[in-house]
This record gives structure tokens, C-alpha cells and sequence, in this order.
């Protein structure tokens, strides 16, 4: 049973891999682009793990063979799956020869892992130096921290048990030691905002450069809540989701009733997948008074993709409807509409929404426009700041403002 188990993640894998080629090929547009989509991003991830993850592997595989016949011993059998090998030595020597057999591959992967780092540094095209960045985080994090956990229940390569059950007392603790150490030097480094942030440079130039542009003005205007949301928003754009959520939190401690507040909540509240509170986030952006027309109807729009997104189709539907009535050309209300009928079986009813879209001249792309065109909306919401002014403020406010007028 666990061989046909291995061989169909074999059969599974082998699927994945020659559709990624195939897209490779299909859509080499995205290598060439200068400013990467979170779906570029997500693509690379899976080059590197369905084509670049089979080749380490086999390499992995190759030098286990290399190191056994080195040290006087010899491969009795072996198989390779892509995604896993199976080694069978024989002949060595000492039995905790077993040890630098095993732990070759491991060690040939971090050594390939380090020689290619040095080609960040000649900025190569923001596609390939993700790639890099990513093959090299992955192979570290394999190797110092996925491998010995799933050693630990039993699913990873037998290299840590043998490690474990070859070395004497004293050594096996210096070793889990100096483990320890790697696997933590590590995790500092992955976390490191500075590393993160050259990172960016490589992989995000646009968004880099604009978030430096924009932290220059903001500490200028350290008061102006639209430059506090700016940065907020390229801080999310580089890639740099805490520092994104730490700016979010100054927002709301200097400006807790500012559209601008409500906004960044919404959008960074979607990325992290919490839709729940980006959809209330949303509704309370739509509801500030002077928002209305396109604004008022992308944010009730994108309200309507966290719905859709909760699996609340009904919810998603009615929000969809009420952004029609704002903006008819609400290209994103219209797929949300789509994708509520397509759930619910009414494949006309969707087909009409197409058609209904096309005939008025949109075009379909919803590329960065989900679940809102970020730019326009920041835009727009700057010129609404410059028209009303201190006057603009969150519902619940301007409620309380009435009410002491009244008063």
C-alpha cells in the first residue's frame, strides 16, 4: 500500500510538472514583466516546487550513490519519484557511515543553494530573481526545518533517524545543538524586515521605488493620513505585509474615524484572507459621506467579493446589485454576479452578464482590479479629501457630530 501510495504522488506530481511546462510556455509573457502580479508570484512558488523541487531531489538521490561508493560501499537498490527517492546501501564499512551517506544530498542541496545567491546581487529581472529567492528559501527550509518534522512522525527521509540512533549520547546532542542554531539563524533571517525589504528590490523594483518615494514625502508630513495609507499600501505592494499591518495600526491610533483607515483595513483584511472583517471594513468605506459614483460602487463591489468569498451567495449577490446601481460599468460587480450565478446552476442567467458586459465596452480584465482597482480608488478618495476636507469623517462620527449640533 505504501508503494502504490508513493507511486500515484509519483503520477500526481508528473501531471502537475508537464502542465507548469506547458504554462511556462503558454504564458512566458510573465517572464518578462516588471512589476509581478501576486499570481506571478504564486507561479514561481510552483515552478519551484514541481520543477525544480524533482530536480533536487535527484540530485539529493545522485550524491547518496556518489558518497556510498566512496566511502567502499555500494547502492544494493534504489527508486526515485520525483517528490521522494528510496536508497538501499550495502557494503560500507561502519555501520555510522550510514550517516555522511545520507546527509550528502542534504548538504550538496544547501552548498547549490548558497553558489547561486551571488546572482542576486547583478539585480537580475524581477521574475528570475524571485525564483532564485524562493529555490534558496526553500531549500533551507527543507532541509533545516519540513525534513527533520516530518522525520519526527515518521514521513520524512530516514537520514535524522539514523542520525539519531547512530551517534553516541554526547554527539547526538551537539548535533541537535548545532541544528537548533541553524534552524533558528534561519527563521531570523527569513523574518528579517531588512532582508525582506532588499529582497523587495529585487523582486518588486516598481513597488520599491514608489514606496521609497513615498516614505521620503511621509516623514515630511508625518500628519497627513493620506500619505500614512500610501505607505500602508506599498508597504503590502513590496511584499511587506507586517510592516503594512504596523502602519495600519499607527492609522488607527492617529486617525481612527479617517476613510483612509477604514480603506488600508479593508484591502490588507482581504490579502490576509479575513473577509469577514474586509467586508464590514468595505460597507463602512461606502457608507463615509461624499462617496459615492465609481468609488462608492468598487467598494461595495469588492464587499461583494469578500461575501462571495465567505460563501455567503446571496449577501454577494445583493452587494453586487446595489454597486450596478452606483456605477452600470462595474466590471467587477458584473463577475461577481457571474460566479453567484455559475454557483447556483443559472448558466443563461451568467451567459447574459457576459454579454451584457461586453456590449457596454468592458474588456473583461480584471487583472489588479480584484477585489478594487487599488489605484484608482486611492486616487479618487485623495480627491475627495481635497474637496470636503475636514468634513469628511466615518458615519458613526458625523452621527455623533449632528446629534451635538441638535444639541
Amino acid at each position: 500500500m505504501n508503494d502504490i501510495y508513493l507511486w500515484c504522488v509519483t503520477g500526481m506530481t508528473a501531471l502537475v510538472a508537464l502542465n507548469t511546462l506547458w504554462r511556462l510556455w503558454t504564458e512566458r509573457d510573465r517572464l518578462t514583466r516588471e512589476d509581478l502580479t501576486d499570481e506571478d508570484r504564486a507561479y514561481a512558488w510552483r515552478i519551484v516546487i514541481f520543477l525544480v523541487f524533482p530536480l533536487l531531489n535527484f540530485l539529493d538521490l545522485r550524491s547518496t550513490i556518489v558518497a556510498c561508493d566512496l566511502l567502499g560501499g555500494y547502492v544494493k537498490s534504489w527508486s526515485y519519484g520525483l517528490m521522494w527517492f528510496q536508497v538501499e546501501p550495502a557494503g560500507l564499512p561502519s555501520p555510522q557511515l550510514l550517516i555522511p551517506v545520507f546527509f550528502a544530498g542534504a548538504a550538496f542541496q544547501m552548498v547549490l543553494a548558497v553558489s547561486v545567491m551571488p546572482a542576486l546581487l547583478f539585480r537580475p529581472h524581477p521574475f528570475l530573481a524571485t525564483l532564485v529567492g524562493y529555490t534558496v528559501a526553500f531549500v533551507f527550509g527543507l532541509n533545516l526545518l519540513i525534513d527533520p518534522a516530518l522525520s519526527a512522525v515518521g514521513l520524512g527521509s530516514p537520514r535524522w533517524q539514523i542520525l539519531y540512533t547512530m551517534l553516541p549520547t554526547e554527539q547526538r546532542a551537539t548535533c541537535v545543538a548545532i541544528h537548533l542554531l541553524a534552524a533558528a539563524l534561519y527563521l531570523c533571517v527569513m523574518l528579517s524586515q531588512r532582508i525582506r525589504m532588499l529582497f523587495a528590490k529585487l523582486s518588486r523594483p516598481t513597488a520599491s521605488d514608489e514606496l521609497k518615494e513615498a516614505l521620503r514625502d511621509y516623514r515630511l508630513r508625518p500628519d497627513s493620513a493620506r500619505l500614512a495609507c500610501r505607505v500602508g499600501l506599498l508597504y503590502d505592494r513590496a511584499g511587506l505585509r507586517r510592516r503594512a499591518r504596523t502602519q495600519l495600526r499607527k492609522l488607527k491610533v492617529a486617525y481612527p474615524n479617517a476613510l483612509y483607515t477604514a480603506f488600508l483595513e479593508a484591502l490588507l483584511s482581504y490579502k490576509r484572507r479575513e473577509y469577514t472583517p474586509a467586508r464590514k471594513a468595505f460597507l463602512l468605506s461606502s457608507d463615509f459621506p461624499g462617496v459615492d459614483g465609481e468609488l462608492k460602487a468598487s467598494l461595495l463591489a469588492a464587499a461583494a467579493c469578500s461575501a462571495f468569498a465567505e460563501e455567503d451567495i446571496i449577501g454577494a449577490l445583493n452587494l453586487s446589485e446595489r454597486a450596478l446601481e452606483f456605477d452600470d460599468y462595474c466590471l467587477v460587480a458584473r463577475m461577481v454576479k457571474v460566479d453567484v450565478f455559475l454557483r447556483q446552476g443559472k448558466k443563461e442567467e451568467a451567459g447574459e452578464e457576459i454579454l451584457l458586459a461586453m456590449r457596454e465596452g468592458l474588456s473583461l480584465d480584471l487583472e489588479r482590479k480584484v477585489p478594487l482597482d487599488i489605484d484608482l480608488a486611492f486616487d479618487t478618495i485623495a480627491k475627495l479629501e481635497e474637496r470636503l476636507g475636514v468634513k469628511i469623517r466615518s458615519p458613526q462620527r458625523e452621527m455623533q457630530h449632528q446629534s451635538s449640533d441638535q444639541r
